[in-house]
């Protein structure tokens, strides 16, 4: 991966409903350590990340604090995902000089990969932004309430994160998006809704996103497995 100055923001505000209880969802433990800090590992040990940002939730902030590296900014998140990665986005313009890239990346997400990072970043830096994907594997019918019909799921791709982005065009985009009350979900979305194109790079099917208690034992057996490689 060419050299580059590149930001990274990773999302945390959620409290994660759909796994249950009350707490946020990144603080539960797997393996030996809490999700947060098995998705934060990569990024401290990515060589090109100049500094991470973490959107947390109030209430939260300070357990966070007793668990993430003094070095990772916090920084508050808002009622959805995108208001939280705007709050980022506007802490990460204070930094001199402004970064070149803008990485975002689900807390949810423990199992990114380097290769993954470069392949984002590359291509962001090429293209102005680009996301992750996967080809979906299952058959994908449209039910409607007249009929049902099988759509060819071989134009049809999951979406990962991270997503990598110019940061000046992310900005660009969330303030286009605060400005007109748009909703959106994710920032790939959003740029596009702004006028940018997207470009898409390999992702890989380890780089789940553990939103529910299946996804959670899914993740541990990988871990205590050693499946991921």
């Amino acid at each position: 991966m060419t050299d580059r100055d590149v930001v990274v923001v990773i999302v945390a505000a959620g409290q994660g409903t759909r796994m249950g209880g009350n707490h946020n969802k990144l603080l539960l433990p797997l393996g030996t350590r809490t999700i947060l800090e098995f998705s934060l590992e990569l990024f401290l040990k990515h060589s090109g990340i100049r500094k991470i940002f973490l959107t947390v939730a109030a209430q939260d902030r300070h357990v966070f604090e007793k668990i993430i590296p003094k070095e990772v900014v916090l920084v508050e998140g808002g009622k959805r995902r995108q208001d939280s990665v705007h709050n980022a986005l506007l802490r990460v313009l204070q930094e001199k000089p402004v970064p070149e890239l803008v990485l975002v990346h689900d807390g949810a997400r423990p199992f990114c990969r380097a290769e993954i990072i470069d392949r984002v970043l590359d291509a962001a830096l090429e293209h102005g932004a680009a996301i992750p994907v996967i080809p979906l594997v299952d058959t994908i019918r449209r039910v409607t309430k007249e009929k049902t019909e099988v759509v060819d799921r071989s134009k049809l791709f999951a979406v990962q994160t991270p997503q990598g982005f110019l940061f000046e065009q992310l900005l660009h985009a969330s303030m286009q998006a605060t400005a007109n009350k748009w909703t959106v979900t994710d920032d790939a979305s959003m740029v596009e809704k702004a006028g940018g194109r997207i470009t898409t790079v390999e992702g890989d099917p380890q780089n789940l996103k553990i939103t529910t208690p299946a996804d959670l034992e899914l993740a541990d057996w990988l871990l205590n497995s050693k499946k991921l490689s």
